[in-house]
């Protein structure tokens, strides 16, 4: 069980600990009640490997940065649901989805990495097949069809 402080938020050094628990190849530190992850992550067999980077402070909202390898942007289409940092767009704060008293280990880490698989898919099909806010609910049978056709081998 998480342990959390008075404001039931997981203190940094709980989520490290959860982290290195369920990624024990990931190396990271807490200094100042700030939290830096580092690990490899590679959303199905056939994936590339990503290098990614979680950034974390009980003032400010969890961030994940793809170090490598970069992201490809199509000159005519901008790589969706991503901040103007660069950070992964993986839920929209202050709507209950994600609050600080969740374990990163267990939310945030899986959504990065399914992220990396709708980006890829999305590489593939020009198509993105997450949800997400400022865009269209994706048509659910549409993304099967394209899913199955570009990405037969491809599994989630």
């Amino acid at each position: 069980m998480a342990t959390l402080n008075a404001t039931n938020n997981v203190t940094a050094v709980t989520q490290w600990g959860a982290l290195k628990r369920q990624f024990p190849d990931g190396v990271g530190s807490v200094k100042r009640n700030r939290l830096r992850w580092d690990m490899q992550i590679q959303p199905t067999t056939l994936s590339d490997v990503y290098d990614i980077r979680l950034h974390y402070s009980l003032e400010r909202v969890p961030k994940v940065f793809v170090r490598s390898p970069d992201l490809i942007q199509p000159a005519d289409d901008p790589i969706p649901h991503r901040y103007g940092d660069g950070s992964l767009c993986l839920y929209l704060p202050g709507t209950g989805e994600w609050d600080r008293g969740m374990l990163m280990a267990d939310t945030i880490i899986p959504w990065a990495s399914e992220w990396l698989y709708f980006y890829e898919t999305w590489l593939g099909t020009g198509e993105w097949c997450g949800s997400g806010h400022g865009s269209p609910k994706p048509d659910e049978a549409e993304c099967e069809r394209t899913r199955s056709k570009a990405c037969a081998l491809y599994p989630r």
